[in-house]
């Protein structure tokens, strides 16, 4: 039968057994932080994955070193670097773009793609030329026999940012590419085929799985901005799926539009998760409506994070339950000690770093108008003394 564009290599369960690794927001450039390729390479020792899933901002688009000498030349290096401890293992991988994978200084989308290419472990395509972004794609997992088709996989370009600077959204097209994939996938099993579904920016309905707390919360509460500002999150508990390490350390960064995504996975049941990055310091799970909201923590150490919860997201998949999945994060410090750490400086730095320039604004307000009282102050003070005299 003839399937929608976008769809890449078979994949088997083996043994019974499917390991994906999500790996988010290594947000580097060629000079690639090693205690970030340490954690990568020990995470593949420790799980062995048979799939690994890069769910966008792999590069710091802005990063100022990539414009120094050969663009092209550098962003090779940066992917080298992180792609390497696959490429020598063997282990196939896909990715989807972010934000800042947007942002490299005019290398473009599918020239990013090609570079990736280059390694014959990579599964990632194009996809659909019509569609609005680049690799909306899907990873069919068959039995180990490859005579049924058990489970899938989504990745979709969640694309960069508006005009105005806020997240983007995914579009309607894409919706109904994933719509129209959907029921090829059905025509094919008898049924609707279980999945997932991987992207970068988490869409609107993540502040539902969330609880207004009172300021006084901090440190368990996360600051809202824009449309929230003012306001404090915690995790709620009537929707969290406890696991080892759940945490909420910013507000969602989410499209200011509700494109209708979240209503269309949750259609027929078949996307038993919605799985994202992007917002570095949030790793849970929650289960809202029929399907599963999931924030994976980034693993990066030139970026902000969060300190030795830096993290790699693992999904088991059983070939005699294709209809759940089991999943939990493999931390940083669960295999090193603050003593590895190789760079600390950027460690100590990075651990503190805020979000976003709009979660530092706050401070920044008050810092300015402290200065401003006492800019008056000194003013008053330097004409009454004036006038005294």
């Amino acid at each position: 039968m003839a399937f929608p564009a976008g769809k890449t290599a078979d994949l088997r369960f083996k043994n019974g057994k499917f390991r994906i690794m999500q790996i988010a927001d290594i947000q580097d450039t060629e000079i690639t932080s090693p205690d970030t390729v340490a954690f990568i390479e020990a995470a593949l020792v420790e799980a062995k994955p048979d799939l690994v899933i890069f769910t966008g901002d792999q590069f710091k688009g802005y990063g100022v070193t990539l414009l120094v000498g050969d663009r092209e030349d550098n962003y090779r290096k940066g992917i080298y670097n992180f792609i390497r401890p696959l490429w020598q293992r063997n282990i196939p991988f896909t990715f989807v773009f972010g934000n800042h994978d947007d942002q490299m200084f005019g290398i473009e989308k599918e020239k990013q793609l090609s570079m990736y290419q280059k390694y014959e472990n990579c599964l990632t395509v194009a996809g659909d030329e019509s569609l609005e972004g680049l690799c909306n794609h899907y990873l069919p997992i068959y039995s180990e026999d490859g005579k049924k088709l058990l489970f899938n996989i989504y990745c979709l370009d969640s694309l960069s940012t508006t005009l105005d600077g806020k997240c983007a959204h995914v579009t309607e097209g894409q919706i109904e590419w994933y719509r129209s994939v959907r029921e090829a996938l059905k025509e094919e099993a008898g049924d609707y085929v279980p999945s997932l579904l991987f992207q970068h920016i988490p869409v609107p309905e993540m502040w539902d799985v969330l609880k207004e707390v009172p300021k006084g919360n901090k440190p368990n509460a996360a600051q809202g901005f824009r449309e929230h500002y003012g306001k404090f999150y915690d995790l709620d508990e009537r929707y969290l799926v406890p696991g080892n390490c759940d945490f909420l350390g910013e507000t969602p960064a989410t499209p200011a539009v509700n494109s209708g995504e979240y209503a269309a996975c949750c259609e027929k049941g078949d996307v038993l998760a919605m799985v994202f990055g992007h917002d570095h310091n949030n790793s849970f799970v929650s289960q809202y409506g029929n399907t599963k909201l999931i924030y994976t923590q980034g693993c990066g150490f030139n970026i902000y994070g969060p300190k030795m919860n830096r993290g790699v997201r693992i999904f088991d998949l059983d070939e005699n339950e294709p209809n759940t999945f089991k999943t939990h994060t493999l931390l940083y410090k669960d295999l090193f000690t603050p003593k590895d750490i190789q760079n600390k400086g950027k460690y100590l730095m990075y651990s503190y770093a805020p979000p976003s320039v709009e979660s530092v604004l706050p401070t920044l307000k008050k810092i300015g108008i402290a200065a401003g009282i006492a800019a008056g102050v000194g003013i008053t003070y330097a004409i009454l003394k004036h006038c005294k005299k």
